[in-house]
């Protein structure tokens, strides 16, 4: 209490990272079993993150342990954030996060888009619309990129501050065809995020290997149209039409972000 929360509150920190990337392990000593000292050992890891809130109420947590088992509701409704996986560089980014919204509210979801000057437009676009999915982080080598390539990190932050009130109150849906293997995925992705007031709609769309040309997905009762977009020269044509949706995947592993409006009469 006195070496980490008192710490913080002499110091005047805003934000405190838990990280946890240790295994369970077989249990602990001091009860009538292993299992039994483990249970009472995370209740007092419990009565110390609240304590921690008590005392601090102010303070952002943020849960860094998706693979230390805490990504899970109780450690989820103590904290403020948490960091979805370690697969920061990996193509399977939008495939976790998407089925990430099942488990968590996409506001409490870190999705880490690791950038270098080495990567494509597309790859970089790629990157950052899986952000979209959950908030905004950004590593890698942010301050290497050519002007070219932060003018596009910026415009993706642009539309994210745009996007932000579907992501912090909204209802997700998943479409998509997906092959047998996440590590190697194959097929198609698209998140559509409907807003609370149901008169704007966030779309992103991840094409992977061996997409097919062309995909559709449904549209809720209304006139839709395009507002903002954020796609490159190589990524997915959409086409509203009517009740529908239709995607032109014209290449393989490449995203795309859709802000709609619903048209009023």
């Amino acid at each position: 209490t006195e070496r980490v929360i008192g710490r913080l509150e002499r110091g005047g920190f805003g934000y405190l990272k838990v990280d946890y990337n240790e295994t369970l392990g077989l249990g602990c000593d001091g009860a009538e079993s292993l299992g039994e000292g483990l249970r009472q050992q995370v209740l007092g890891v419990y009565r110390f993150f609240d304590l921690i809130r008590a005392r601090l109420p102010e303070l952002v947590i943020e849960n860094c342990s998706s693979g230390g088992h805490r990504l899970e509701p109780s450690m989820l409704g103590r904290t403020a954030m948490s960091s979805f996986s370690d697969a920061h560089e990996l193509v399977e980014i939008p495939l976790i996060a998407g089925n990430l919204h099942r488990l968590m509210l996409p506001r409490q979801s870190q999705i880490w888009a690791v950038l270098h000057r080495s990567d494509s437009e597309q790859r970089l676009i790629y990157s950052l619309a899986a952000t979209f999915l959950g908030r905004m982080c950004l590593s890698g080598e942010v301050d290497r990129l050519t002007p070219k390539q932060w003018a596009l990190v910026l415009r993706a932050q642009a539309l994210y501050r745009q996007a932000a009130p579907i992501i912090k109150h909204g209802v997700s849906r998943r479409y998509g065809e997906m092959g047998e293997s996440w590590r190697h995925p194959r097929g198609w992705q698209a998140m559509w995020r409907m807003a609370t007031e149901a008169e704007s709609a966030l779309l992103v769309v991840h094409a992977f290997a061996g997409a097919p040309f062309s995909a559709g997905i449904p549209l809720p009762a209304g006139s839709w149209r395009i507002a903002e977009r954020l796609d490159s020269s190589v990524t997915t044509d959409i086409a509203v039409e009517g009740s529908g949706m239709t995607l032109a995947l014209k290449a393989e592993f490449s995203g795309q972000v859709l802000l709609l409006r619903r048209s009023r009469a």
